[in-house]
């Protein structure tokens, strides 16, 4: 309770005046940790050369710029409360290459604790004084920094070369979020929205960015690190790919439904007109036998009746050969009398007619016509 207290006072502080951040790093007992120092360059100088002192070093050497003119240092604290590093100018040669020495010299104080629980909990009692979007776009710009704000004292009144880059961190994010969005005051995440030709679907909110000579899609902390290095960046809405996938694979499921609805009908249709085709095959061909049997039916009668005429007329003809036969005496006996003939001067004897023989009756045997042959 009396550290939450201790903090959450000169939070409100900082928050209302964000133009005047100070403070330092801690270090952790018995670790090794990396922390910048800055060094205070008031003339045109833009590159110069600080000498370095650590407790426990030898003194060693960095070139510097601006703006900040800062560098980070390895420090190895122990058990003491606190560690003091000095710098001032020197000049540098290097060969034929000479760094001015900074016209400056100072000092900085890093607070020796055995754990960052106190600063940890500022700085999230800290983000917990701000909105969301506020929150994450500091978190980022931070790292981007090489801030490590859980190891930042708020706190400290001493200036730090971490002081600036704060300020300018909260100043960009404050101008990053200013920037109105393509998805206004819905949430980036998911909401409803209308594609071209009217189609319902879920979207996004995405950031974008020339590169490379053409827009590209970029994440949340490119377009931040985009905003604090100065680089163009916009925002735009897309579809959510696993809603594009399901409206995809819905829309592709209906076609294809639709498509089977159609492939079935056209079956139908072509079986009903094969169907049709055989039943009306089957009918002429029926009709074709029904006529063939009424032809054969026909011809059979025709032929009976030919048949029955052939018979008649066969009957006719030999009853009218009988009648002829009988006018005319063809095959019929020839009588007594008219088959004796008298012989001829020559004393030969003329059949009267060139007919088959015929049976002789009993009571003429012995009177024959003709000649009696020898014996």
């Amino acid at each position: 309770m009396g550290a939450s207290r201790w903090w959450f006072g000169p939070i409100l502080c900082l928050m209302a005046a964000p133009g005047v951040w100070a403070g330092q790093y801690v270090l952790q007992s018995g670790q090794t940790q990396v922390v910048p120092i800055s060094a205070r360059v008031l003339n045109a100088e833009q590159v110069c050369h600080l000498e370095i002192i650590v407790p426990g070093q030898p003194p060693f050497g960095r070139v510097v710029r601006a703006p900040f003119f800062d560098t980070r240092i390895a420090i190895t604290p122990g058990d003491e409360e606190s560690v003091t590093v000095r710098w001032r100018g020197q000049f540098k040669r290097d060969g034929d290459q000479l760094t001015n020495a900074c016209p400056t010299q100072g000092e900085t104080r890093f607070r020796v604790v055995k754990d960052n629980t106190l600063t940890k909990a500022f700085w999230m009692g800290m983000l917990a004084q701000l909105a969301p979007a506020n929150g994450e776009c500091l978190r980022i710009a931070l790292a981007h920094e090489k801030v490590r704000p859980e190891w930042f004292d708020f706190t400290d009144p001493q200036r730090s070369a971490e002081d600036a880059r704060i300020q300018r961190v909260f100043a960009q994010c404050d101008a990053f979020l200013a920037v109105p969005k393509a998805w206004g005051n819905q949430n980036p995440a998911g909401h409803a929205c209308s594609l071209a030709g009217g189609i319902q679907t879920r979207c996004e909110g995405v950031f974008s960015a020339p590169i490379r000579g053409k827009s590209e899609v970029i994440s949340l902390e490119m377009a931040i690190q985009r905003q604090l290095e100065g680089l163009p960046w916009t925002t735009g809405v897309r579809e959510i790919a696993a809603v594009r996938t399901a409206r995809i694979k819905a829309e592709q499921d209906r076609v294809a439904k639709l498509a089977a609805q159609e492939a079935a009908r056209i079956k139908a249709i072509e079986d009903e007109r094969l169907r049709l085709e055989r039943e009306a095959q089957e009918a002429k061909l029926a009709e074709q036998r029904a006529v063939q049997e009424k032809i054969e039916a026909l011809r059979a009668q025709i032929a009976e009746e030919k048949a029955l005429k052939e018979k008649q007329r066969l009957e006719n003809r030999n009853w009218l050969l009988k009648q002829v036969d009988k006018l005319t005496g063809s095959n019929q006996p020839a009588p007594v009398e008219a088959s004796t003939v008298a012989p001829a001067a020559g004393g030969s004897a003329v059949p009267a007619a060139p007919a088959a023989p015929a049976a002789v009756p009993a009571s003429s045997q012995g009177t024959t016509s003709g000649p009696t042959p020898a014996r």
